[in-house]
């Protein structure tokens, strides 16, 4: 009778032998690509301990199939190449791919985070608890967020490869914060930002004395009036070019149509390929506003450094801080963009002011965006009339 034919997964019987001083545990395996392979283990201690490393071998051993991207001995450095290539987007778009800047991101936090500890292991060498240690060790709760998904994605690849039976990262957790409340700007505060900042950009100290030296950051008090006044992304406030906006319509109006990226080139499309948007702008920001756009180029930018090109959000968040005072550090330039929610919101509800940051749900502007509501309303009325047993109105 003919012997049965293994099956894809299935091992013969284990042999053993001595070589020299060590012994040798060998045992024919067919695997998923349906060869036949010999593996082996050895001891120097003894026949039975050979046996064992074998075992231990088989039942973490992957198939190895030829020419494939990932396999058992691909680092974690050279995982991250192959992950990060598949994400980035071929300029035809597609589900789950992203964009230069965000992959430029990703590749800065796997540089920081996990290339020196991680990237020369293999693998099959990072268990679950070490990325998990790893990972409630980082003291950025945000970047410990984006390393897990990094890696998640990662190890996800080598699942789909059959390198892994499973994601190892699946089971890891990060250190949960809660984030910080939004916080609006009050009216008297926005009137001490306003006059702080036209100090900082006047060039004058505390006792009102002009500083020796160019005056710093003339831009930043209209940057900040235009976010005040349209409660745009601020990298989309910095794309703004002189096409973009119309002083003459009626009424007057700002559309943002792309946003700048960290290398200070434009990006012709806003935040997740979203349309333009377009917001209506109020007087003060027609004011900040009407002397920067009265060159004949439509395509200059809005707000342009001191050789024409694109201002760096790095260099206007440096300039809020060094214009405001300590009790107002918490100010960013985000910090007006959460300010107009909550100003819409307070005015005319919740979903204009959706619509005012163009969100495509409403949940991101109530959770990220609007200041929490601490005073209820006045519902008198209705709770007379239901401790009168009257039922309430439909």
């Amino acid at each position: 009778m003919p012997r049965e034919r293994m099956k894809p997964g299935d091992h013969g019987r284990i042999t053993e032998k001595k070589d020299g001083g060590r012994w040798i545990a060998s045992v024919y395996v067919r695997d998923q690509d349906g060869r036949r392979r010999r593996v082996e283990r050895s001891s120097t201690s003894s026949k039975e301990d050979a046996r064992r490393q074998l075992h231990r071998h088989l039942a973490e051993r992957r198939a190895p199939l030829e020419g494939q991207l990932v396999t058992q001995r691909t680092t974690l450095a050279e995982l991250f190449e192959v992950w990060i290539a598949t994400k980035v987007k071929d300029g035809k778009g597609g589900k789950g791919k992203i964009q230069p800047q965000t992959a430029e991101d990703y590749r800065e936090c796997w540089r920081l985070h996990g290339a020196g500890p991680l990237g020369a292991l293999r693998v099959n060498e990072l268990p679950t608890s070490w990325a998990n240690k790893h990972l409630q060790s980082m003291p950025a709760p945000s970047q410990a967020r984006r390393l897990r998904y990094i890696m998640s994605g990662m190890f996800g690849l080598a699942v789909r490869y059959d390198v892994l039976p499973v994601n190892p990262i699946r089971e890891t957790e990060t250190v949960h914060t809660d984030p910080d409340p939004a916080r609006a700007v009050t009216p008297a505060e926005f009137e001490r930002i306003r006059a702080e900042v036209a100090r900082y950009v006047e060039g004058l100290d505390e006792y009102g004395r002009r500083k020796p030296g160019p005056r710093p950051g003339k831009l930043l008090l209209a940057f900040v009036e235009l976010m005040a006044a349209t409660g745009g992304r601020p990298n989309e406030v910095l794309a703004l070019r002189r096409c973009d906006i119309d002083l003459l319509s009626d009424p007057p109006v700002a559309t943002f149509r792309g946003t700048l990226k960290k290398d200070l080139t434009r990006q012709e499309f806003r935040k997740g390929h979203a349309p333009p948007h377009t917001v209506v702008l109020p007087e003060f920001g027609v004011r900040a506003i009407a002397d920067l756009i009265e060159e004949s180029d439509p395509l200059a930018p809005v707000f342009a450094n001191r050789n024409g090109g694109w201002m760096s959000l790095n260099n206007i968040r440096e300039q809020l801080r060094k214009a405001l005072p300590e009790d107002l550090g918490w100010v960013t330039p985000h910090s007006f963009r959460r300010t107009v929610a909550t100003v819409v919101r307070d005015a005319l509800g919740p979903a204009k002011a959706q619509a005012q940051l163009s969100h495509a749900k409403l949940a991101t502007t109530e959770t990220y965006y609007l200041e929490r509501q601490t005073e209820g309303p006045d519902a008198r009325e209705a709770l007379e009339r239901f401790a009168e047993g009257e039922e309430s109105a439909s």
